[in-house]
């Protein structure tokens, strides 16, 4: 059920960033782009920011309730969005979404990490993200279809699929609190402890979220540019390189578990890196596809072996709050390659992007090719 309540949430997620937002935004209510971006950004912003308390609060009190109320404050900001009464109501509809999407992933996460034995973590961890991927991708596609007969169908669409997450998150199982925890001061001096303790996961987890920050920008021009792709075109190739990824994600997780996470995960970081470096070189669609393909199935590694190390070097009682911190610092590396790639490009090129991106996944590589990962698991 966590996997589905996360599906169905990523499902209005993707909609609404992706679709909703820009087009009923601009041609529906008729507000500018700078309103546009702004809620946008507000969504992500609240999302990120409130991931640590959320975090801490699932590991005192347990997840069910504070994802239930969650997911009813984001469906409050969707009937916002829907309103279109003026663009300040519009904008808090998008932050209100972002506000109660935060207990997500660290509940979900916390629940998985508790729930599975240490040998199929990895496993676990993947059908997460393959939740993860089909909702976010299902998301737009659906949306689209149903704004092309109306845009209160589309609406409709997103209210009965928040209704059905927060009908499964009451009845669902989700991770119990710890209800006595130590004093404020006594716990926040632990955290500190276990958070200075993991510094070296601390780069790979900024860096492989900016590696695909830096690329989110221009990724759609370069298609567009090179290849004179439309952006149907694009769309159709995104999809089938994300199902392609979600294919491999199960397997890939096994991997991780039968090999421990080291192996696979430095051979991704190397094998994304290689395939971001030949992509720029490609001047047909056929060999860009397979370039894309091995990109996808580098990725199918990485995420399954990072996300299995992170879930094992917590400490149980701080699955939450450790889990919140950890993603927050992605959040930040997805925004921070999102200005470096638009910077890039026109600074130096369409191709740039491509090797910078290609650049710090190797120096990743190197840097974990040379630090024994063993010794930080505490589970």
């Amino acid at each position: 059920m966590a996997l589905l309540v996360l599906g169905l949430v990523e499902f209005v997620r993707g909609a609404l960033v992706f679709s909703m937002l820009p087009l009923y935004g601009q041609y529906i209510a008729g507000y500018s782009l700078g309103v546009i971006g702004t809620a946008i950004s507000l969504h992500y912003l609240l999302d990120n920011l409130l991931r640590i308390p959320a975090g801490w609060l699932t590991d005192r009190f347990g997840g069910k309730w504070i994802m239930t109320g969650g997911i009813t404050l984001s469906g409050l900001g969707v009937y916002l969005i829907s309103l279109r009464l003026s663009p300040t109501l519009f904008m808090l509809g998008a932050a209100l979404f972002g506000f109660g999407s935060s207990p997500l992933w660290p509940t979900v996460i916390t629940g998985v990490a508790a729930k599975m034995p240490l040998k199929q973590l990895g496993e676990a961890l993947s059908k997460v993200f393959i939740a993860w991927l089909v909702g976010a991708g299902l998301g737009p596609v659906t949306v689209n279809f149903l704004i092309g007969h109306s845009y209160t169908w589309a609406f409709l669409a997103l209210a009965g699929a928040l209704f059905l997450a927060v009908t499964l998150s009451i009845f669902g199982e989700f991770p119990r609190g710890l209800g006595e925890m130590p004093s404020l001061k006594g716990y926040l001096a632990d955290l500190w402890e276990e958070i200075l303790s993991l510094w070296v996961l601390y780069p790979g987890m900024f860096v492989q979220t900016m590696a695909v920050g830096v690329l989110m920008p221009v990724i759609t021009i370069y298609a567009r540019t090179v290849f004179g792709l439309s952006t149907g075109q694009f769309n159709y190739l995104l999809i089938g390189g994300g199902a392609f990824t979600v294919l491999l994600l199960l397997p890939a997780g096994k991997l991780s578990d039968r090999l421990g996470v080291k192996g696979p995960l430095v051979a991704g970081f190397f094998a994304a890196a290689i395939c971001l470096a030949l992509l720029p070189l490609q001047r047909a669609v056929f060999p860009t596809l397979v370039v894309g393909a091995f990109l996808g199935s580098s990725y199918s590694l990485i995420l399954p072996a990072w996300n299995g190390l992170q879930a094992k070097v917590v400490s149980p009682e701080k699955r939450g709050t450790m889990w919140a911190i950890f993603m927050t610092i992605e959040g930040i590396g997805t925004a921070t390659g999102a200005f470096i790639g638009g910077k890039v490009w026109e600074g130096f090129g369409h191709a740039a992007p491509f090797f910078v991106s290609a650049g710090v996944l190797a120096v990743m590589a190197v840097f974990y090719s040379f630090n024994n990962l063993q010794k930080l698991m505490k589970t």
